[in-house]
């Protein structure tokens, strides 16, 4: 398999998602791009080792390991164990974006593949068509990608760059982040920053172990920091408590507070200091 590059028509550009080019690189040269790629870019080490740099994190790449990153995100790559032998695909379209974030892919990623040679198959596939040269090949290339990457989820299991001896490490962080800082507003993105991860990975590692996303957490934090003031402080308004537990409504205070009590805030309350 050679490389092959598009010939893009100005039909081709306007089609939700375009190949731009496909190929294999059985001897991988050292890359390095500080401005980035103009293109998403995905690939598949079939063979040796190589390193991946991006974003201030290095990443082994090996066998039946995928990497993949937004256009314009710096990075380097390079062999460590050589033949490094890459299989990859390159492109573009308006709809990228949004597929990608609906499967959950972030501006960067690394893979394990457990079906490796459903990749080989999609990349060989794209090369068959694109080097046909048909009026319709970028219209046929455009729905294998799509249907690849829309299924992508069922291929993967992402790294992390310090290995999976670390997970535990890092959610017990990102638990103990919450706790401390619950509070205040927390993005996902700061919590991913915390512990070192992208967000994609972070909300998929959660919840694969907590059974619940990262915010249904803080929020659960929030309600049970509410109960401790309202029992404690019995004198201190609601709409106060709201406040200090980090709610920025009085009213979606009250309503979370009732979704996950079954009663609404003052109503604990009264329960609580009832007679007996």
């Amino acid at each position: 398999m050679e490389r092959i590059f598009s010939v893009l028509t100005e039909r081709d550009i306007s089609l939700p998602i375009f190949v731009t080019g496909v190929g294999y690189e059985h001897y991988q040269d050292h890359v390095t791009r500080k401005e980035g790629f103009p293109n998403y870019h995905l690939a598949f080490c079939e063979q040796g080792v190589g390193k991946l740099i991006i974003c201030n994190r290095e990443y082994l790449i090996e066998q039946k390991t995928a990497f993949f990153f937004y256009p314009n995100v710096p990075h380097e790559y390079y062999p460590v164990a050589e033949p490094w032998s890459l299989r990859w695909i390159i492109f573009s379209g308006s709809s990228v974006h949004t597929l990608l974030n609906a499967a959950g892919i972030g501006r960067f990623e690394v893979y394990m593949l457990n079906s490796p040679e459903e990749v080989t198959f999609c990349c060989n596939k794209l090369h068959k068509i694109l080097l046909e040269k048909k009026s319709t090949s970028m219209l046929e290339a455009s729905g294998v990608l799509y249907n690849f990457l829309a299924n992508i989820n069922k291929l993967i299991e992402e790294v992390n760059s310090e290995g999976d001896t670390q997970l535990i490490k890092k959610l017990n962080s990102i638990i103990g982040f919450i706790k401390n800082n619950f509070k205040k507003d927390i993005t996902l993105e700061e919590l991913a920053t915390h512990a070192g991860i992208s967000s994609s990975y972070l909300c998929r590692i959660f919840k694969k172990e907590y059974g619940i996303s990262p915010f249904t957490y803080i929020l659960r934090c929030r309600v049970n920091a509410a109960k401790e003031e309202l029992i404690n402080f019995p004198d201190k308004s609601i709409k106060a408590i709201s406040l200090d537990t980090g709610f920025n409504s009085c009213s979606y205070f009250g309503s979370v507070f009732k979704e996950y009590e079954g009663y609404s805030p003052n109503r604990f309350r009264e329960l609580y200091f009832m007679p007996q």
